[in-house]
């Protein structure tokens, strides 16, 4: 496994987490790293872009202008990832390529790809919504208080609620299924 020191080094370990080797990353300045869908590459942020970055032979695979990534959700097949900020929603593939970019004028709490489909589910304050990776958009649902999203599989949507309790909600996709 991998993590970022607090020198900014790509630090290489092993599973007793004894140290295998540091490498520098591409950019200075790398803030923060994330799974990049397969083994031996990482998703490195800094401030206004995402590098796809492989340790072993320090090359940079691919690069993509979007600001402040927050979480990186990727699909069940690892093909397409989600790029999730404050505001909005870039998807692309595993190559780093866009795909589409959704912006919102309410902050995007939380979301998850379907997992049979190529659907990505995500909620705001007050709305279920989708996006595709052609890039149409949606709203499933409005809600009457905000949920956090875990898993969405068969018209279900796994989710805690601010009181921490799990809720199941059943969810109609019909429209973007139709879409994809």
């Amino acid at each position: 496994f991998a993590i970022l020191d607090k020198n900014r080094q790509i630090v290489i370990k092993d599973v007793s987490n004894e140290k295998r080797k540091s490498v520098s990353p591409p950019h200075a300045t790398v803030e923060s790293m994330f799974f990049a869908g397969t083994s031996g590459r990482l998703l490195l942020r800094s401030e206004d872009r995402l590098v796809l970055f492989e340790p072993q032979s320090r090359r940079v695979l691919g690069e993509l202008q979007v600001a402040r990534v927050k979480y990186a959700i990727w699909n069940n097949d690892c093909n397409y990832v989600a790029l999730m900020s404050k505001h909005g929603i870039t998807i692309a593939t595993r190559e780093l390529e866009q795909l589409c970019a959704v912006t919102e004028t309410v902050r995007v709490k939380t979301g998850a790809w379907d997992y049979n489909c190529r659907i990505f589910v995500y909620t705001t304050l007050n709305h279920i919504k989708y996006c595709l990776p052609n890039g149409d958009t949606g709203i499933v649902r409005t809600l009457d208080v905000p949920i956090y999203i875990s898993k969405v599989q068969q018209q279900q949507l796994f989710c805690l609620d601010r009181e921490c309790k799990t809720r199941v909600i059943n969810v109609d996709l019909t429209e973007a299924l139709f879409k994809l």
